[in-house]
């Protein structure tokens, strides 16, 4: 039963990677198993063994949720965007209590100076989903992708390899640096729909058992996945120095990033155009996505 729980909690957090404006990192968060997997990572070459046994129901659910269920949720997040965005909300949510208890210590100064902090944080994020926002309004967003698949885009020019290494660095950094959304920020530069355009051709080409079609899109993607592996691996060791360091001060902070969530994700909402009955499921799953939050959280 822990090992399902633990794939349930990949697959979410897989899918949270590949949903703009939901992060990953603060779903691993209000879950309980950021510290883990991030320890986990760390220790890989030193503890293989005892690190991949942790390690292993977190990747495969993560990568059965990006590989499998990214065109479902494209669906989603395409014909039900409100209801969807308020789901992982209510995700999002239930793990508050739980960062509370991690972040104050009872002590009413102390109560005062992680409001405080948290407060900023939420400022910060809120302007940068501003200005991100800007950016993709104003045509920054790479719409030159819509004449030609996903995999000719991100292989044209001259140094795309490189390129597409350097943007898996940067997904890498915005996976475990939590209430930083990936899909987001690669929106912005113009490289999220050209990303799940090809990863969606691969698995259209396995359906189909289209080999060549398989082995073409998937070259395409290979030097953006090694990118995100090799940021994985060097990013995790900064947070980790943090949060030993300053561990009560890192979850103030990822306090103000969840308290953000709803300004980030809810940004572009056309809220004249929202139904009755969008709003009554969209907070129904809202409570929905709190209690399964809840039972899929702890400390352990």
């Amino acid at each position: 039963m822990k090992y399902i729980g633990e794939l349930l909690k990949g697959v979410i957090i897989g899918v949270a990677n590949i949903l703009p404006g939901i992060s990953g990192g603060v779903l691993a968060i209000t879950m309980g198993v950021y510290d883990q997997i991030i320890h986990a990572v760390n220790r890989l070459f030193k503890e293989p063994v005892k690190s991949m046994r942790l390690l292993l129901p977190y990747g495969i659910g993560a990568f059965a949720g990006i590989i499998f269920l990214s065109l479902v949720f494209e669906y989603l997040f395409h014909t039900y965007p409100f209801q969807t965005k308020l789901s992982f909300l209510g995700l999002i949510g239930g793990g508050l209590p739980a960062l509370s208890r991690k972040a104050f210590t009872g002590k009413k100064n102390d109560l005062w100076k992680g409001l405080v902090t948290a407060g900023v944080t939420c400022g910060i994020v809120i302007v940068i989903t501003w200005a991100a926002e800007s950016a993709i309004a104003s045509g920054g967003n790479g719409e030159g992708f819509i004449m030609a698949s996903g995999a000719e885009y991100l292989s044209s020019g001259r140094y795309w390899v490189v390129t597409l290494f350097a943007v898996g660095l940067l997904a890498a950094a915005t996976m475990i640096v939590p209430g930083v959304s990936g899909s987001m920020i690669m929106m912005m530069l113009g490289f999220y729909e050209p990303v799940l355009q090809t990863n969606n051709a691969c698995i259209r080409a396995a359906g189909a058992l289209d080999f060549n079609g398989l082995i073409q899109n998937g070259m395409v993607l290979f030097p953006y996945f090694l990118g995100m592996l090799t940021g994985i691996l060097l990013f995790a060791r900064v947070v980790e120095g943090l949060l030993n360091r300053y561990e009560h001060q890192m979850y103030r902070v990822i306090i103000g990033l969840v308290i953000s969530s709803p300004f980030v994700i809810l940004w572009d909402v056309p809220w004249n155009n929202v139904e009755i009955y969008e709003l009554l499921g969209g907070i129904a799953l809202a409570l929905l996505g709190y209690v399964a939050a809840d039972l899929l959280g702890g400390e352990g």
